[in-house]
């Protein structure tokens, strides 16, 4: 699920910001269009508001007009979101910022496919189908501490030269090419067995579920896992601020590194709970939610609320959202912290070991190398 800002100037784009907010909608994510001359009337302002809690904005209308619009909030590659470019006859669109760890590329890919358009898709791992470590680890909720690694290790595959991976949780599928996995070495490839042996090393002085990217014995990255998802509950127009400050409270307590929070979870009430939308973003992680008989079927023990019950229709938010969401990651490892309480809001953390990680290759565009 994402947050995704639409935003149009002229009347022909405004009905297509129509069809993609409308679209995305339908497919369960929140869409808010903005259309010049009606809801919108100075975009500045919009980007300022919103931009720390909106996973996506889609400009329509010419590419200039968006690179201009949000130079003054880039950050870093990590946490700016994705912002596409559709044009207003809705032939291409165009990811230009945030195009993997954001999901700009796969989102320009659905819209596309909505809109009968063509993604023109720049990056150089997606035109060539090659393995991108920052995809890999968004895709498996892995904390990749050094985004460096990034640029080496895709400069390396795109070179034709080989990475060794090494875990100890079984990856699915068959490897993309480039890309070794220990144990499925080619014999004789003295350089990557040499990799393996120092990614077995590193893990084990490590921790279960790491990643270890090597390449010719240079270890190149490691990828830690995100074992931790967070259950809210919480009062209508509650800020990020308040919520960011009672998480923070509450794991500091509990020593959870909240960089290795993987997701947050709710009920489906609060799909558009702003304040919860920021949190994730600060968190740089998925917002996900559910009916409250989607969550009435976790069957691990929780805190019952008669109150929140008669209120939402189920007896706990926060305990159930948690433990649900862990259940579809991997292993629910149950509540790492218990319902916990303060001023209108409510948080749970559920610990969870992935059973497996997968591939995300990028599909070579028609027509490309």
């Amino acid at each position: 699920m994402i947050r995704a800002i639409v935003i149009s100037y002229t009347e022909k784009g405004g009905q297509l910001n129509d069809r993609i907010t409308g679209r995305l909608r339908e497919e369960g994510d929140v869409a808010y269009s903005f259309r010049y001359g009606a809801e919108l009337r100075d975009t500045g302002k919009l980007l300022e508001a919103e931009w720390r809690r909106t996973g996506a904005f889609i400009f329509i209308g010419a590419a200039g007009i968006a690179v201009r619009h949000i130079a003054p909030f880039l950050t870093d590659k990590t946490r700016d979101p994705a912002v596409l470019v559709a044009d207003e006859c809705g032939r291409y669109v165009i990811p230009v910022l945030s195009g993997h760890i954001g999901g700009g590329v796969a989102l320009a890919r659905r819209v596309a496919d909505a809109l009968g358009a063509e993604a023109v898709i720049t990056t150089a791992t997606d035109l060539n189908g090659k393995f991108a470590v920052d995809v890999f680890a968004v895709h498996n909720h892995l904390l990749l501490c050094d985004t460096g690694a990034i640029k080496k290790i895709s400069s390396v595959i795109l070179k034709g030269r080989k990475v060794a991976i090494h875990t100890d949780i079984p990856i699915e599928g068959a490897a993309p090419e480039g890309v070794c996995v220990a144990g499925d070495c080619p014999e004789g490839d003295s350089a990557e067995q040499n990799s393996f042996g120092r990614a077995d090393g590193a893990r084990r002085q490590g921790e279960s579920g790491k990643v270890t990217v090597a390449c010719q014995g240079e270890i190149l990255c490691e990828l830690f896992p995100r074992p931790y998802v967070v259950g809210i509950g919480c009062k209508k127009g509650k800020s990020a601020d308040a919520l960011w400050d009672f998480l923070m409270r509450v794991c500091a307590e509990r020593r959870i590194d909240m960089a290795r929070i993987a997701a947050v979870a709710s009920i489906d009430r609060k799909k558009e709970e702003a304040g919860i939308w920021e949190l994730s973003e600060r968190l740089g992680v998925p917002y996900e939610v559910y009916t409250a008989r989607e969550l009435e079927q976790v069957t691990d023990r929780v805190h019952s609320s008669a109150f929140v019950e008669q209120t939402v229709g189920v007896d706990n938010v926060c305990e159930r959202s948690a433990l649900r969401l862990a259940g579809e990651y991997g292993e629910n490892r149950g509540l790492a912290v218990e319902k916990q309480t303060c001023d209108g809001m409510t948080v749970a953390v559920a610990e969870y070991r992935p059973r497996s990680y997968c591939w995300h290759t990028p599909q070579r565009p028609e027509g490309g190398a």
